[in-house]
């Protein structure tokens, strides 16, 4: 498992983490081959933070992350609102992993 950005061998929190955010901030229909692939939060970070918009973003990770990353369940997800006031999307997610620890991810 190697870091997208340097090359670098990580673990595989690290790792996972990394795939989540990949999954997330990539638009459906983006990748050649895998136009499925991604998630619709890109098409929602740019909204107003309603409770709808909340809510649709909630399922847009969930469903995009159950897709498309096996090695994890998601147990909780929340978007924090104070980034999300500065323009930021904070994400903290509860998951279970294949092996039944559970971990907790903090996507930016």
């Amino acid at each position: 498992m190697t870091n997208d950005q340097t090359g670098r061998s990580i673990g595989l929190k690290e790792h996972i983490a990394q795939s989540i955010k990949n999954i997330l901030f990539t638009r459906i229909g983006s990748r050649l081959m895998r136009e499925d692939y991604g998630s619709l939060l890109p098409e929602l970070i740019d909204m107003p933070m309603t409770q709808t918009v909340v809510a649709l973003c909630h399922q847009a990770a969930v469903t995009a992350i159950a897709a498309w990353e096996p090695r994890i369940t998601v147990r909780s997800i929340h978007f924090d609102p104070t980034a999300a006031a500065n323009g930021q999307l904070a994400i903290t997610i509860v998951t279970t992993l294949t092996d039944g620890t559970e971990q907790t991810f903090q996507i930016q």
